[in-house]
């Protein structure tokens, strides 16, 4: 008869949590690089002025909020492994 594992294995979903807040840090970052490169970029005119508008007002807002969104959910995953060594002992 197999046994089956019920919970989790709480020393890596503390090791995925983090490593999701370390991943989340890396998209802001790179969101801000690319931000500030966007600003120095030589380039006039209408479509510098869309694309600049369509990064600023849209997707850069929302990588910023899928950052958040994956660090959050680092943390949840940590707090979910904490409860589960609480209960365990």
């Amino acid at each position: 008869m197999t046994q089956r594992m019920q919970g989790m294995d709480t020393e890596y979903g503390r090791e995925v949590g983090q490593n999701m807040g370390s991943q989340a840090g890396q998209v802001a970052g790179m969101v801000a690089n690319i931000s500030a490169m966007i600003q120095g970029l030589k380039w006039q005119g209408q479509d510098r002025e869309n694309f600049s508008s369509d990064w600023h007002g849209s997707f850069a807002p929302q990588a910023n909020n899928a950052s958040q969104s994956l660090e959050e959910q680092g943390r949840v995953l940590m707090w979910h492994a904490d409860r589960q060594d609480a209960a365990s002992s």
